[in-house]
C-alpha cells in the first residue's frame, strides 16, 4: 500500500479515511521535504481528501521546509474551492515563506486571477513585499494589478509598501519529520521562478519549484532544458 502522501496526493479517499482511523498514525507529519498530508491535498486540489483532514485534526497553517502553508500550494495551482475551506478555517492569509513570500504572490505569479481576488477580499495585503522588495501585485500582469490595487483600496488597505520582516522564528508549526531532524530546505525564491529553464541546475530548488509551480509551466521548463 502507498504511504499517505502518495494518498493524499492521488486524493485516494478511503484509503486516508482508513489511514486516518489508525490513532497511531500522525496527521501532521511531514515528508523528505516536510509536506504534510494536507499540503499535499492542496497541491493537487483533492477537495475531499482536504476537507477529511481538516476535520481529523490537520494543521491549517502547518509549514514545510521552506515556510508554506497549504494556502500557499491551493493558491499557487488555482484551486479556489481550497482556497475558500482553508480560509473558512482560519489559514493565516498573510502567511510568508521563508523568502517572505505570502500565497497572494504566488497567485499573481502564476495568473491565478479568481484566487488572487478572492484573497484581497479576505484580507490579503497587496503592499507586503518579500524578501527582495516585492510585493504580490508586483508579480501580477497590468489589468489584475490595478483590479487588486482598486479593490485593496476600498476594503481600506494602505497601498504603501510594508517593509519586509524576518518572521523566521514565528511559531511552532513545521511538520513532524519522520526521521526526527530539522534539516531545511530551500523554500520557493521567485529568482527561481524567473528561471524556469535552469531547474536542473540546482536539485533542492528543482524539486521545491516542481512541488509549488503548476504542472504544464514545469512540463514546459522541463522540455525547453
Amino acid at each position: 500500500m502507498d504511504d499517505i502522501f502518495t494518498q493524499c496526493r492521488e486524493g485516494n479517499a478511503v484509503a486516508v479515511r482508513l489511514w486516518l482511523d489508525n490513532t497511531e498514525n500522525d496527521l501532521n507529519q511531514g515528508d523528505d521535504h516536510g509536506f504534510s498530508p494536507l499540503h499535499w491535498a492542496c497541491r493537487e486540489g483533492r477537495s475531499a481528501v482536504v476537507e477529511m483532514l481538516i476535520m481529523r485534526g490537520a494543521r491549517i497553517n502547518v509549514m514545510n521546509r521552506g515556510d508554506d502553508t497549504p494556502l500557499h500550494l491551493a493558491a499557487s495551482h488555482g484551486h479556489r474551492d481550497i482556497v475558500q475551506k482553508l480560509l473558512q478555517y482560519k489559514a493565516d492569509i498573510n502567511a510568508v515563506n521563508e523568502h517572505g513570500n505570502v500565497p497572494l504572490h504566488y497567485a499573481c505569479f502564476w495568473g491565478q486571477d479568481q484566487v488572487a481576488e478572492d484573497l484581497v477580499a479576505n484580507g490579503a495585503l497587496v503592499s507586503i513585499c518579500n524578501k527582495y522588495g516585492e510585493m504580490p501585485v508586483d508579480k501580477a500582469k497590468a489589468p489584475l494589478r490595478e483590479l487588486l490595487r482598486e479593490r485593496a483600496e476600498k476594503m481600506g488597505q494602505n497601498l504603501n509598501r510594508i517593509p519586509y520582516k524576518d518572521t523566521f522564528w514565528k511559531g511552532t508549526t513545521r511538520t513532524r519529520p519522520r526521521n526526527g531532524t530539522l534539516n531545511k530546505h530551500s523554500g520557493i525564491d521567485f529568482k527561481q521562478l524567473n528561471f524556469l529553464a535552469k531547474l536542473n541546475e540546482n536539485h533542492s530548488g528543482e524539486v521545491i519549484l516542481a512541488l509549488l509551480a503548476p504542472p504544464s509551466l514545469i512540463q514546459t521548463a522541463t522540455l525547453s532544458c
